[in-house]
């Protein structure tokens, strides 16, 4: 019994070590295909973005675009753009020891395409000193080998003198679209670091007054994250040509985090043609966003305002929302001499005598 019990116990174990030694073959073959598969994959990028780059023809950004995306889909891929990016600097150090000769508009299109150039700039607002290095390094290797091909063709005549942008943050190539990255890198994931990186981005443009209307990606993105921290940043930036545009979303936003964003961004900015839209979100919202509403329309200190929450206040059977109109009412109340005696505060705040006298001096 006991031998027989042993051989059991010898089987199982051999078994056992079968089982993993095959998961580890698998493992190292699946590994080793994936690094074969990834090894093609860059060998086909790289070939293709040498043959856009020594092209003597001046090539569109849709042919380039979909001639890499058909090896790769770049848009928003961090880790496509990394790769891109060193294929580009190994072919100007190329380019340099006249290996090849590179077709600058070809070279702006690469970098125009992906927004090569802001990625790494926003890489520079990380809290990781080796990856901000590492991005200093690409941008001045990507800005100094175009700078150098640009004198190259300035000595030849073949182009005009342009002026050489002087810094890494104020680097500029004409016709180039530079928000590009922050169009395609937000769609699924946007966090707390994310969120960093673009401000100090955004800090950047606008110290050089190159900040665009930041509503277009309030507009576009489906991320709900990155549309909030947008919304913010309007706010921030105080750019007063948003504010009718987002004011105009709260008809028809559905998430009531976003309606939130709006509504005390538009408070932050004192937008009161915002009213209206405001208020009409008051049923549709929650909690959070009611509120908002309330020290939204306080903040702006209207009429109109001052009537909506009046006709809230008779509508409601909620107490202590009750109390928060009159109180919100009296703050209001304060921009009118409708009636020089306040109302008593050693009644009842839902006394119906001081109903009627709250309605009787808003009307």
């Amino acid at each position: 019994m006991t031998i027989r019990l042993s051989i059991i116990i010898i089987v199982s174990l051999l078994v056992v070590l079968l089982i993993n030694r095959l998961k580890y073959f698998f493992a190292s073959w699946k590994s080793s295909q994936e690094e074969r598969s990834l090894k093609l994959l860059k060998s086909r990028l790289e070939s293709s973005i040498e043959d856009i780059l020594i092209n003597k023809t001046d090539l569109s950004e849709q042919y380039v675009m979909s001639t890499l995306d058909s090896i790769f889909y770049l848009r928003g891929s961090k880790r496509g753009l990394k790769i891109v990016s060193k294929f580009l600097i190994q072919a100007n150090l190329k380019s340099k020891f006249g290996q090849l000769t590179l077709n600058i508009n070809n070279y702006k299109q690469i970098l125009n395409s992906y927004g090569i150039i802001n990625f790494w700039e926003l890489e520079l607002g990380s809290n990781n000193l080796n990856r901000i290095q590492k991005a200093q390094r690409n941008l001045n290797n990507l800005k100094n080998v175009y700078e150098q091909q640009i004198k190259k063709l300035k000595s030849s005549d073949l182009i005009p003198a342009v002026e050489i942008p002087k810094s890494s943050s104020s680097f500029r190539i004409e016709n180039h679209e530079p928000y590009k990255f922050l169009d395609d890198s937000f769609n699924n994931e946007f966090n707390a670091l994310d969120e960093i990186m673009v401000h100090q981005f955004l800090l950047t443009k606008s110290e050089t007054g190159n900040l665009p209307l930041l509503s277009r990606w309030v507009r576009n993105t489906n991320n709900a994250a990155f549309k909030i921290f947008m919304i913010k940043e309007i706010g921030f930036f105080n750019q007063m040509e948003c504010a009718s545009i987002i004011a105009s979303l709260l008809s028809i936003e559905t998430n009531n985090d976003i309606k939130l964003a709006i509504i005390e961004t538009l408070s932050k900015m004192n937008y009161k043609q915002s009213e209206s839209h405001i208020v009409a979100c008051f049923c549709s919202g929650n909690s959070k966003v009611r509120k908002s509403i309330i020290e939204t329309v306080v903040c702006f200190k209207s009429k109109f305002g001052l009537e909506f929450l009046n006709e809230l206040f008779f509508a409601s059977d909620d107490i202590q929302l009750k109390n928060e109109l009159i109180i919100a009412m009296k703050k209001i109340r304060n921009e009118y001499t409708v009636e020089p005696e306040s109302i008593k505060t050693q009644e009842s705040l839902f006394d119906n005598n001081i109903y009627r006298q709250i309605n009787f001096q808003i009307s």
